[in-house]
């Protein structure tokens, strides 16, 4: 799960290195700051909705297979094996 976490965080890291580095220099240092630190808030966003979204269908899954599981615990119990 956690391995899961790291790739989407490298992926995301690429993405805003590859980004950042196609950012042509402005007149003044504030608004390249500004601009990077646009394109920052903008992957980072999409780097927490993709955290987010892989931590809510880990959820679902897991959940489906606690719930298997058990089923099949109840079921094995009650044929006494």
């Amino acid at each position: 799960h956690e391995e899961s976490h790291v790739v989407i965080a490298k992926n995301h890291a690429r993405e805003l290195e590859n980004a950042l580095k196609k950012l042509y220099p402005e007149r003044s240092c504030e608004q390249t700051a500004a601009k990077a630190k646009s394109t920052t808030d903008r992957i980072m966003a999409k780097h927490d909705a993709e955290q987010a979204k892989f931590d809510r269908v880990e959820g679902i899954n897991f959940e489906r297979r606690i719930l298997r599981l058990l089923g099949y615990r109840i079921q094995r119990s009650a044929s006494g094996n």
